[in-house]
């Protein structure tokens, strides 16, 4: 007993020491995800021995009905409590309550509509996965609000040390699975674990409100009213993500959908990356150049995020260029052809490094209605040339209409940010000349490999 209390007291010494260096956990968060992205690719490498394609491809489907249902029916309880003055624990209880009437409606129309949606994707055959997949719904509705209260409070470092602890759990849980396994239920278990694990440490170590069934009728009116203005942006953003992949399943076999979603995987953690340093570094530091003087900012705009961005833009472009030499370096013979899928979704991570800091800005100087009209501008061009991309070109094209919807927003984002005296082009042309130095690089690294391997010069790999 007392050995335990002596390692406690050490580990909570070591914690008051190591707490000031992290400051405000930005830069630990940045840490994380990187990580996150390393260990996912290797994560990756392993249980793509371990699974064939198909096997991602069920996973990819159920994955797109979940989010289908949560953007439906997405209230935005996140932000609406961060943003919340008081944010008592009345009124938290009475959020609760509806995120878990809303959870439980979710998991019966996921559950009893399995049928239905295994057939609108093609895939009769996987009713039973959506319904298994369904549970983690109802496990989810149980759990605190530990979470966003944290974050509220600004538990950064907390919460990163959390989420990444929850990243390596499921990364071990779904390789051991799979190895026992060998085919998609054991990505479905690991799901199950996540979901465990964030209901414990809900309960365990976040300090959150305490759990009450309780519908105040002034908190669900104020809920309301917020939710309704994010529900126009959630269909459009549902539109714009999730049709890509029901394209996939209805015209595609279900093995090609597996290297979709394994492509769709890598280029979603590249934007992760992106985005959390948009939203945790430049973001606060440029609102609050902003807050002091306006002049600050625009000289800030630019030189706060300048080199991280460069580097992204390189990297990026690498992976637009040599995708599939990405993927042959890091999967077997059955998941050459991801590469083609890789590089076009590349396209929207690589437009956000324009568009989401821009984005953020227009938003600090006041115009908060950007990120709808941006939206409308995304569905308008889908609207226009996926239709043309698909009767000329096939359900390839419409995909790659899809990916370029981001870039077709940026002249708006651009004239946005010369109206409030941000826009620089030099620097946007800077980012465009590293993403074509990146793409080229990438692209002659993937060319001299194929032909090395074609002349036999090297084995194939």
């Amino acid at each position: 007993m007392e050995r335990a209390l002596f390692a406690a007291s050490n580990f909570r010494s070591i914690a008051m020491r190591v707490r000031p260096v992290l400051g405000d956990g930005s830069t630990l968060l940045i840490c994380s995800h990187v990580a996150q992205l390393l260990l996912r690719i290797v994560s990756s490498m392993i249980v793509t021995r371990l699974l064939s394609p198909d096997a991602y491809g069920v996973i990819g489907i159920v994955t797109s009905i979940s989010y289908i249902l949560i953007m439906v029916s997405d209230m935005g309880l996140r932000a609406y409590i961060i943003r919340h003055e008081h944010a008592g624990d009345e009124l938290l209880q009475s959020v609760w309550t509806v995120r878990f009437i809303r959870n439980v409606v979710i998991f019966a129309i996921m559950f009893i509509g399995a049928g239905f949606f295994a057939s609108l994707y093609n895939a009769p055959n996987i009713a039973l996965a959506i319904r298994v997949c369904a549970a983690p719904f109802l496990i989810d509705a149980c759990s605190s609000l530990a979470g966003i209260t944290t974050e509220r409070r600004r538990g950064v470092v907390r919460l990163t040390v959390i989420e990444f602890s929850r990243f390596l759990l499921v990364t071990a849980s779904t390789i051991i699975a799979a190895y026992f396994l060998r085919n998609y239920w054991a990505i479905v278990l690991s799901m199950f674990v996540g979901s465990l694990f964030s209901l414990i440490v809900s309960y365990t170590l976040l300090k959150g409100p305490p759990v009450r069934f309780r519908l105040e009728a002034e908190h669900v009116r104020d809920l309301w009213s917020f939710w309704r203005i994010i529900i126009p942006s959630s269909i459009i953003t549902l539109i714009l993500t999730q049709t890509n992949t029901i394209v996939m399943a209805r015209f595609f076999p279900l093995e090609e959908l597996g290297k979709f979603t394994i492509a769709l995987t890598l280029s979603s953690a590249v934007l992760g990356v992106s985005s959390e340093y948009v939203m945790r570094v430049f973001f606060p530091r440029f609102a609050e150049a902003n807050r002091i003087a306006v002049e600050n900012s625009k000289r800030l705009y630019y030189s706060a995020r300048r080199s991280v961005m460069l580097f992204f833009a390189f990297g990026i472009g690498g992976l637009i260029g040599g995708g599939e030499l990405l993927i042959r370096i890091l999967y077997n013979d059955e998941y050459l052809g991801t590469g083609v899928y890789l590089s076009l979704l590349c396209l929207a991570p690589l437009a956000r490094l324009s568009t989401m800091s821009a984005e953020q800005a227009i938003i600090t100087r006041g115009f908060i209605g950007v990120a709808l009209n941006a939206n409308m501008i995304r569905l308008a061009w889908i609207a226009i040339a996926g239709p043309l991309a698909y009767i000329y070109a096939g359900p390839l094209a419409l995909i790659a209409a899809f990916c370029l919807a981001e870039v077709a927003a940026i002249p708006y984002f651009f004239w946005h940010l010369k109206r409030f005296d941000l826009l620089k082009i030099r620097e946007e042309l800077f980012l465009a000349a590293a993403m074509l130095a990146g793409a080229a690089i990438g692209y002659a690294c993937y060319a001299t490999a194929e032909s090395l391997i074609a002349s036999g010069a090297i084995p194939k790999f």
